[in-house]
């Protein structure tokens, strides 16, 4: 019997700026351009691209799931434009061409079974140019839209169907000095873990888990045994997940230790401090982790693409009478207009300070 599923709001949910606000930064931009788009053709193009992404964003929000989506990615696209345009790459890199990124298995039934894929070589059409602008790994094989929608933080308590991998929030604590050690308390990993007979059943079952997620390497445990060991505050019971301490060698002091920490978990995103941070589980044939802007961007696309070249199975997909994905959809392009906004202006201050 599948669980009913109640959507419990989150402390995270209620300190993010309101969208009016996010908007209201953006446009402060607009009169004197950070970064490359100080002056010039790139002031123009940052300047125009970022009003259409403003209006293509409040188009959005009037329109239901049958349209939102193909207007909600060309509202991001137009806003990676003006990313480009601040950002410090030759003159011959800064206008975006193409999509860069190529959809398959529309057709299948299963919206998690669409596939993504880097279209084109590395840095040269949209997709893989702002994935290099941002230092973000790309998609060079194909991925499954259920594994990429998985690392979205902010529609983490609806996922797609299609079993998968979550993502895993880290939390950096203080650099030991005496024994040259970082610690950080790993939260989201299933509740059924603790449940596991001995110490060191729980260890392998610990490690299976974050096999998956491969910027935690180099880590052990703090405690035999793994969990449980960090107390209530990385243990979600209505979410019905728990978590980990894990620790990692590192010789060099507090520069050092961010460093270690910076590389496991590179963005900060929307979390609600620079120590909270969010990393994805393994997938398209590339370890490291993903912007969460590309992950919002691939979503998008795979999203506006069903809509505008396979209506009739989007109708379906939306039809929260016959889809178990529907909600999970109208969920997702709800909060979109909100966090990707923010990530926008995330992005923007990441390539111009």
């Amino acid at each position: 019997m599948d669980m009913v599923r109640r959507p419990y709001p989150t402390y995270r949910d209620q300190t993010y700026p309101a969208t009016a606000a996010v908007w209201r930064a953006l446009r402060e931009l607009r009169s004197k351009p950070p970064g490359y788009a100080s002056t010039g053709p790139r002031q123009k193009l940052f300047s125009s691209a970022l009003e259409q992404s403003e209006q293509l964003f409040a188009a959005a929000a009037s329109v239901g799931p049958a349209s939102r989506p193909l207007v909600l990615f060309y509202g991001l696209s137009q806003a990676g434009r003006a990313i480009a345009a601040c950002a410090p790459v030759p003159t011959d890199k800064h206008r975006l061409n193409g999509h860069g990124i190529t959809a398959a298995q529309m057709d299948q039934p299963n919206l998690g079974s669409v596939t993504l894929k880097d279209k084109g070589a590395s840095g040269t059409q949209s997709f893989t140019q702002i994935a290099t602008i941002l230092g973000s790994r790309s998609l060079p094989e194909e991925t499954r839209l259920a594994d990429l929608w998985a690392s979205i933080l902010e529609v983490s308590l609806w996922p797609l169907q299609a079993a998968t991998r979550p993502h895993l929030s880290v939390s950096r604590e203080a650099y030991q000095v005496n024994t040259n050690t970082l610690q950080a308390t790993v939260s989201g990993l299933p509740k059924n873990l603790q449940d596991l007979a001995t110490k060191q059943d729980r260890e392998e079952g610990v490690r299976a888990w974050l096999a998956d997620y491969p910027s935690l390497i180099g880590y052990r445990f703090q405690s035999t045994g793994a969990i449980p060991d960090s107390g209530p505050t990385s243990w979600d019971p209505m979410q019905g997940t728990i978590g980990c301490r894990l620790v990692w060698d590192v010789v060099g002091g507090e520069e050092a230790a961010q460093l270690k920490f910076d590389n496991i978990a590179p963005w900060k995103g929307r979390s609600l401090s620079d120590s909270t941070r969010v990393i994805h589980a393994r997938f398209g044939g590339d370890d490291r982790v993903m912007h969460p802007l590309l992950a919002w961007w691939g979503v998008l696309y795979a999203l506006s693409m069903l809509a505008r070249y396979q209506p009739g199975q989007w109708t379906a997909q939306i039809d929260v009478n016959r889809s178990k994905d529907a909600v999970a959809i109208e969920y997702l392009l709800d909060s979109a207009l909100a966090a990707v906004p923010e990530l926008i202006l995330a992005a923007i201050d990441e390539v111009t300070t």
